[in-house]
């Protein structure tokens, strides 16, 4: 498996980004809700024994979120100049939804991620924004008292809509796939899979 992607299937390099932000994104949400959780519990008594787990899981979701939202942009820029595998017979219709479901989810990689700084940019308090062990992050709006127009409660609310529409669109994203793989039977998924798993699920298909 070649490095570039291929007139029929994808390139190692764009299967390494693909997946690779699928696993973060699959960490994130629900640490995105842990995270809440601890921290609402630490504003109940503001208990110092509560406050290194906050910054942990702070940390651990700050840090995702920048993460996905730089390989996103390598993997943008990585299918800018390669060629994008051709999309099989399809009736005009699922062309048209496949395309908008990747456009959407290309947008949401960019937008949460955002949106989440935007957040904790706004937010009025001294709390620290991550990324690994670097808690000085800029801020990419400024500071502003709650109850203002783009305080951190706005932000807070794009954020969750944001995740919200990303959810849905990447549930429809993976109906797709898997009506490729087993009513069209096609092959379509096994373009991204890795290669031995790519084998494994040819060896099956063939059984």
């Amino acid at each position: 498996m070649g490095l570039r992607n291929e007139p029929d299937r994808w390139g190692s390099a764009a299967r390494f980004f693909h997946w690779a932000i699928v696993a973060l994104v699959v960490i994130q949400i629900p640490l995105g809700f842990w995270m809440v959780d601890v921290y609402e519990h630490y504003t109940e008594t503001y208990g110092e024994d509560r406050l290194p787990l906050v910054l942990q899981t702070s940390m651990a979701h700050h840090t995702i979120g920048f993460t996905v939202m730089i390989l996103a942009a390598l993997r943008l820029s990585w299918r800018l100049q390669n060629v994008t595998p051709e999309l099989l017979s399809l009736a005009s219709y699922q062309r048209w939804l496949a395309r908008f479901t990747h456009v959407v989810l290309y947008l949401m990689m960019f937008l949460y991620p955002f949106t989440g700084w935007a957040a904790l940019s706004a937010y009025e308090g001294e709390f620290p924004i991550f990324f690994f062990g670097w808690d000085s992050v800029p801020r990419i709006v400024p500071q502003v008292p709650e109850g203002s127009r783009f305080a951190y409660e706005t932000f807070a609310e794009m954020h969750r809509f944001y995740w919200k529409l990303g959810a849905a669109v990447l549930g429809l994203h993976i109906i797709g796939a898997l009506w490729h793989q087993y009513v069209r039977k096609d092959g379509v998924l096994k373009r991204m899979l890795p290669g031995r798993l790519s084998d494994r699920l040819s060896d099956r298909s063939s059984d």
